[in-house]
C-alpha cells in the first residue's frame, strides 16, 4: 500500500483544508454581518418596595439569544428616587428579544437579593418601554402611578440567589 501512495503529503494537504475552512467561516460571518439589522429600544421606569422608591436596584437590560449566551446590552443601578433609564442597540439577524432584568433586595430574605425579569413585547422595539402606569379616567389624567415595577410583588420565574 505505501508503495501505491508513494510520498504522498497529508499535511499539505490537511493545510490548503484548513486554509479554505477559515475563508468560508470569515465568508459566512461576513454574510451574516451584512444581514444583520442595527435594532435599538429604551427602557425606563420606577422601582418600588412596599409603596416606596427603591434606591440601588440593579438593572440590566438584556436579550434572549438562543444559540449563545444572553447579551447583556446595558446596566445602572435605580437613582434615590428609584428612577431608572436604559438605551441599547444591537446588530442582530432577526428581531432582538429584549427583557429588563432587576436585582433587589424588597422583602428578600437577609443576605439575599431577588431576580425578577420582565419580558418586552417586540412592538417596543425602535422606540420607549415605559414601565409605569398612568391612571386614567375620562378625558383627563389624574396623577401617575408606578405599580409596573413594583419589587415586593414575587414574578412568575423569579430566582433568589444568596452570599
Amino acid at each position: 500500500m505505501r508503495k501505491i501512495l508513494g510520498d504522498f503529503n497529508y499535511l499539505a494537504i490537511l493545510q490548503k483544508m484548513n486554509g479554505f475552512i477559515v475563508f468560508c467561516v470569515l465568508a459566512l460571518s461576513l454574510v451574516a454581518s451584512s444581514l444583520a439589522e442595527k435594532q435599538n429600544i429604551t427602557i425606563k421606569g420606577i422601582a418600588l418596595c412596599n409603596k416606596r422608591t427603591m434606591a440601588n436596584a440593579h438593572v440590566e437590560l438584556m436579550e434572549k439569544d438562543t444559540i449563545d449566551p444572553n447579551d447583556l446590552l446595558a446596566e445602572i443601578h435605580t437613582n434615590k428616587e428609584g428612577e431608572f433609564q436604559l438605551f441599547a442597540e444591537e446588530d442582530e439577524i432577526g428581531t432582538i428579544e429584549p427583557y429588563v432584568r432587576i436585582t433587589h433586595g424588597c422583602n428578600a430574605k437577609p443576605g439575599c437579593s431577588r431576580i425578577a425579569e420582565f419580558k418586552i413585547d417586540p412592538s417596543y422595539i425602535g422606540k420607549t418601554y415605559d414601565m409605569t402606569l398612568l391612571e386614567k379616567f375620562p378625558y383627563i389624567f389624574i396623577q401617575k402611578i408606578n405599580f409596573s415595577v413594583t419589587l415586593d410583588i414575587y414574578q412568575t420565574g423569579e430566582t433568589e440567589e444568596c452570599n
